[in-house]
């Protein structure tokens, strides 16, 4: 079967979570000829790193460095490139440019979150040029990375009767415990992962940290990613008496498997997620997980992670410090973690989206 991915998330995303989606769906498929997929070449110039990275995957899809996402963009709005050679046509985002290619073809579209229609303040400015409606109205099978993503498409757009799946994304093999960095990470320290502002919610474990930070003064809250601290949250830490007690890193994809491995605790208290990568790698690195209960998390975390009402700081405050007090139980729930991480692959993944191709195909 003959699958063209467009490049539209790949022009658009130097790095980030639907990027790292597709890219490990390519790899798996240019890598693992059993899924009975065979890819059409991109043939565009992108921005995205870890495509571009990789020397097999880019050589194979034939793209380029773009000098940036406005040229990558650019040249994707004027491309004339025909798919009518290909059995699926899987858009990766939702320009409107991506409506026009492979009208011949069976269409799968990939549904990530429905956070810009349920929380409509944390648009952003290519939000507003997405067509998220009319490509679920055409496509022949959906594709949703989350039970909770799927219910929340339904509550949205309850028109839709095209076929939808759920494909849970994977987790790289190089997070796991024995995972090493050079970097020098304080110890011991509670972990945080990923942009923090708006609906990621860092305000509220800053907030609880600042709780119990008397009661465990050797500890440091590490932030790894999200950029530099800004002036607002410098300005929440020293109100909450924690300053010096809060270092943000910004670290390598390779060193950041090693952060998760030396955490006492991740916590990830987002209050929307349509699946919640971050979580994932905590567990496959097993380290012990506090998670928001919301959305997609408990759907991904199980009866590994420990939960606090979103939104709650002295909810969370408490199952902290309770957990970074017992050893015996961040032990265990770390060794829970392993083992439900690996539900998680992006070859499960690959295979889940080869049978929506499948579907797809039987729809038209």
């Amino acid at each position: 079967m003959r699958v063209a991915l467009d490049e539209q998330i790949f022009a658009v995303q130097y790095h980030g979570g639907i990027s790292r989606l597709f890219y490990q769906l390519a790899k798996s498929f240019i890598s693992d000829p059993s899924h009975g997929v065979e890819l059409s070449p991109l043939n565009a110039p992108i921005v995205n790193e870890y495509l571009l990275a990789d020397q097999e995957a880019s050589t194979y899809l034939n793209v380029s460095q773009a000098q940036s996402p406005y040229s990558a963009l650019a040249r994707y709005f004027r491309n004339t490139r025909t798919l009518s050679d290909a059995d699926v046509v899987h858009n990766t985002f939702y320009l409107p440019r991506g409506l026009r290619s492979g009208r011949d073809s069976g269409r799968v579209v990939t549904v990530y979150d429905m956070i810009p229609e349920l929380l409509p303040r944390t648009r952003r400015r290519l939000d507003f040029l997405t067509l998220k409606r009319q490509y679920v109205n055409r496509a022949d099978h959906i594709i949703c990375i989350s039970e909770s993503t799927r219910r929340d498409l339904l509550r949205v757009y309850p028109e839709v009767r095209t076929p939808i799946s759920v494909a849970y994304p994977g987790v790289s093999s190089a997070f796991h415990t024995g995972a090493t960095t050079d970097f020098p990470l304080p110890t011991p320290y509670i972990l945080h992962v990923g942009n923090r502002s708006g609906y990621k919610d860092a305000q509220t474990l800053f907030e609880a940290f600042a709780t119990i930070a008397h009661r465990f003064p050797d500890h440091t809250l590490v932030l790894v990613g999200g950029g530099p601290l800004s002036s607002r949250e410098m300005g929440l830490i020293r109100d909450c008496g924690i300053h010096g007690r809060v270092q943000q890193l910004t670290l390598s994809d390779t060193d950041v498997p090693a952060a998760y491995a030396r955490a006492e605790v991740t916590v990830f208290p987002s209050r929307y997620e349509g699946f919640g990568l971050p979580a994932v790698e905590a567990m496959a690195c097993g380290s012990p997980l506090i998670l928001a209960d919301t959305s997609s998390l408990p759907e991904i975390g199980g009866e590994t992670a420990l939960y606090f009402p979103p939104g709650d700081s002295e909810g969370l405050a408490r199952i902290l410090g309770t957990l970074l007090n017992d050893s015996s139980e961040r032990q265990e729930r770390g060794a829970m973690g392993i083992e439900r991480a690996r539900q998680f692959t992006w070859s499960g993944y690959a295979n889940a989206t080869a049978q929506a191709y499948e579907q797809a195909l039987l729809a038209r």
